[in-house]
């Protein structure tokens, strides 16, 4: 006798299509970072065919490890900072800053006479500011890494939101 929910169960598999079953299997690819294997990511986002990243490694707190910000294609970077891989105590700084319902994390530092300030907000990327004016920014296209890792505020070192930000 054959069992009346045998039927059932072959429909699936009449209708499943491999073709589809890859796309699926896309969205599970690890997204492209400027951070090495062994760092940790703690923000990058594509802009385009280039990408934002802030990697870390043995970052438990600003005295201990590095963090670096990079900027370029996958495989070639465009520029780094720091280009020593110290401590970020006296390099990097994170804040909270909160207006109304938007809540934002602002990571800074300064190259130069420039101020770099990657941000997460509604939207997230970076600006770059000289002599208090901003000169250029980008925003991020979607990507899985474009908020900040709350693991950022363990090893870099937090400050108020000042009106630089």
């Amino acid at each position: 006798m054959r069992n009346k929910y045998s039927a059932i169960f072959l429909i699936p598999l009449f209708f499943w299509n491999p073709v589809h079953a890859d796309k699926n299997l896309d969205s599970a690819v690890e997204e492209k970072t400027m951070c090495d294997p062994s760092e940790q990511i703690y923000f990058s986002c594509p802009v385009g065919e280039k990408i934002i990243s802030v990697c870390a490694s043995g970052n438990y707190s600003p005295e201990t490890g590095y963090v670096k910000y990079r900027f370029g294609y996958p495989g070639k970077s465009e520029f780094e900072y720091p280009k020593n891989s110290a401590p970020p105590s006296d390099k990097f700084s994170i804040s909270d800053s909160f207006g109304g319902n938007v809540s934002t994390v602002i990571l800074k530092f300064r190259s130069g006479k420039f101020t770099y300030v990657v941000f997460q907000s509604a939207v997230s990327g970076v600006y770059v500011r000289k002599d208090g004016k901003t000169i250029g920014s980008l925003l991020c296209d979607a990507g899985q890494y474009s908020h900040i890792s709350p693991m950022a505020k363990r090893g870099i070192k937090t400050v108020a939101p000042n009106d630089d930000d």
